[in-house]
């Protein structure tokens, strides 16, 4: 089997983990005190994104690239089309939509974020043998499983339906398919090229989830940063980072 299947293989794997994180979203909301889907709310999908942004983005950009002024370009660069983004959309927008503004934005980004998982699950398991190559894309697996439903939860917040807050989760993990089969295609290109995709992806998350906080935190006055559901979604990325920290 060559690079390009393997590639298409673990985009595959890697995407449909979104979507099978995404499925409780159906769940019927509960009467019971107890209601863990609660959690996984837009505060908590916001935490997990700001996390996955400095952590799992910007900071292996830097780590891995020996060309540091470039990834600060393509970091400014995901900043700055995102802004444009986000404006265009607000000005062309109707009043009555501005909230699908909002997930258009949310699901953009995710878009820009799990782009780079694919490309770097296809070229781990085309590239780096079938042992390594499983271990980065079961790592990239398991985020998915709560980036999927913070993801539909987050849709779901903003008055979608839940059919359409799932639809839009498995948008977001089409591009790991897309990213997948281009990095088993490409595998030495897509891993030069990768810090700055990922430096790209993470200006995009930052850019999208400080706005939200910005708005939040006027209207909570600070508070908002010590809200569990936020806290929980960092805390939920940094969990999954020392989980899988040795391998």
């Amino acid at each position: 089997m060559n690079n390009t299947w393997w590639g298409l293989i673990a985009g595959l794997i890697t995407g449909l983990s979104t979507s099978i994180g995404a499925l409780p979203i159906f769940k019927k909301e509960s009467k019971s005190a107890w209601n863990p889907w609660k959690i996984l709310n837009l505060d908590f999908a916001i935490g997990m994104m700001l996390a996955a942004a400095s952590f799992n983005l910007i900071g292996p950009a830097y780590v891995t690239s020996d060309r540091p002024l470039h990834v600060s370009l393509a970091l400014a660069l995901g900043i700055v089309a995102i802004y444009f983004l986000s404006r265009m959309l607000h000005k062309f927008s109707p009043q009555t939509h501005q909230n699908h503004r909002r997930a258009w934005l949310f699901v953009i980004a995710m878009m820009l974020h799990n782009f780079p998982e694919g490309l770097a699950s296809g070229a781990a398991l085309s590239a780096e043998g079938l042992a390594n190559g499983w271990t980065v894309v079961g790592a990239i697996v398991f985020q998915n499983f709560p980036e999927g439903l913070a993801t539909a939860a987050a849709f779901l917040s903003i008055g979608l339906s839940r059919p359409r807050a799932f639809l839009g989760a498995v948008v977001t993990g089409l591009m790991e398919v897309l990213g997948g089969t281009l990095g088993g295609l490409f595998n030495t290109l897509a891993s030069s090229y990768l810090p700055l995709i990922l430096a790209l992806a993470g200006g995009a998350m930052i850019s999208v989830t400080l706005e939200e906080i910005y708005v939040k935190v006027g209207e909570t006055r600070m508070t908002y940063l010590l809200r569990k559901e936020f806290l929980l979604g960092v805390f939920s990325v940094l969990l999954m980072n020392w989980i899988f920290a040795d391998f």
